[in-house]
């Protein structure tokens, strides 16, 4: 009977490690399917390519009473390139070693299409690398450029796209934005993963270049940039952050933020022990993209704490087996050694 519970409990125990470990697994495919969406938290993978030089996407948000101009990036580009000289790294011929981006959140528009009814719609306008870094999905058309000869050209979402024309194939349309004409250059789709669709929400929206938000917008006087994003060569860890904060300002002026390996087991497990922080309003207005990454780096990382959780009771059991396996080893062996030194005895008597 006793023999009968034993092997009950046995059984117990490789059932109950079997399915920690398959709950373990669950939770880990759970976190990477999350993160890999997220495709604009991967610029500086898509720009790496198959090279061998690493790269490393750094964010850098603005914070309150700090001015932050398009005049002032022509300084940092010169700073950004000299410490790369200075640290040997040097483009090929007709290549870019690395890229920009920047951003301002600029409220919300009413805009007037074919239809007669006019949609609001939040606006952002952006510079530089923007929509490469950011891998938008374009159903129609393509994106402006900061180099553009005129910068009346705008992109907008499938959303605004139907409400003002009943459809998305409107590349070249004309539309209003406050009474201010300009030409639809592409039509992108917002992203569908769960996160995104949260910090998107449901209010359409209209992408402007920066040049026609200074001339157009009455509240763009400062002309101030909310988000600023670049993907710089990172051959170590580390490397990139500096240069930029370095080039950039001190962190009582902005929040800089690593996008690459931020859903890494090092960058969860950071994410993981601090939280409460990550709750913690910095008064910063971020966009909602990154507002996104944030809804899945808080997810990730209770993932984390439930992998670890699972994973607990398989790892205790394996070193029981381990030290189970060792036990009966030691048993064999001395069995062995009483078994040769009988025979050797009755060989001698």
């Amino acid at each position: 009977m006793k023999k009968r519970r034993l092997r009950g409990i046995q059984y117990f125990r490789i059932g109950s490690a079997l399915i920690c470990l398959m709950l373990f697994l669950t939770a880990l495919c759970l976190s990477r399917q999350l993160s890999g969406k997220l495709y604009s938290q991967n610029a500086a993978e898509r720009w790496q390519g198959t090279g061998d030089l690493s790269f490393a996407q750094i964010s850098a948000f603005v914070r309150p009473d700090t001015q932050f101009t398009i005049h002032e990036l022509e300084s940092i580009h010169e700073s950004v390139n000299e410490k790369l000289t200075a640290a040997s790294l040097k483009a090929q011929e007709h290549a870019r070693l690395w890229y920009d981006a920047y951003s301002i959140e600029a409220g919300t528009a009413e805009i007037t299409g074919k239809r007669k009814n006019p949609a609001q719609a939040a606006v952002t306008a952006v510079g530089g690398d923007f929509f490469r870094l950011h891998a938008m999905k374009f159903v129609n058309g393509s994106s402006f450029a900061d180099n553009d000869l005129m910068h009346d050209r705008v992109v907008i979402d499938t959303l605004l796209a139907w409400q003002l024309f009943g459809s998305s194939n409107v590349t070249g349309m004309e539309i209003s934005i406050d009474g201010k004409n300009c030409l639809i250059a592409g039509v992108i789709r917002p992203e569908t993963d769960y996160a995104s669709e949260i910090a998107y929400g449901e209010k359409p929206r209209i992408y402007i270049s920066y040049d026609f938000y200074q001339n157009h917008f009455p509240n763009a006087d400062s002309g101030n940039i909310s988000c600023y994003e670049i993907v710089l060569p990172n051959p170590v860890r580390g490397f990139a952050r500096k240069i930029l904060m370095e080039c950039l300002g001190s962190e009582n002026e902005f929040l800089f933020m690593q996008n690459t390996g931020r859903y890494t087991l090092p960058g969860r497990w950071e994410t993981l022990q601090g939280l409460r922080k990550l709750l913690i309003s910095e008064n910063i207005s971020c966009p909602y993209w990154e507002n996104a990454a944030r809804i899945v780096s808080f997810d990730t990382a209770v993932l984390l704490l439930a992998e670890i959780c699972f994973l607990i009771w398989p790892v205790i059991y394996f070193i029981f087996l381990l030290w189970k396996i060792w036990r009966l080893a030691e048993e064999a062996i001395a069995d062995r050694k009483r078994s040769r030194k009988k025979r050797y005895s009755e060989m001698l008597y």
